[in-house]
């Protein structure tokens, strides 16, 4: 199971999680089930809770206006 930071670590020297990340976000927001299903494509541990935390901080990195 990954980690979020070993996602991200990915995201920064993979073309392709980068166009996953950007066809995602371009309506500028994340819905449930794009989380779900990106998070069980890539086995990412993490919980439906914590979308506010990763929406907070795709914002903060400029992902999301």
């Amino acid at each position: 199971m990954a980690t979020i930071e070993e996602l991200i670590q990915q995201y920064e020297t993979d073309p392709e999680l980068k166009k996953e990340v950007e066809q995602i976000l371009e309506d500028g927001k994340i819905t449930i089930k794009e989380f779900t299903s990106f998070a069980k494509k890539h086995n990412v541990d993490i919980s439906l809770k914590e979308l506010p935390n990763v929406i907070k901080e795709a914002k903060k990195l400029g992902f999301i206006k």
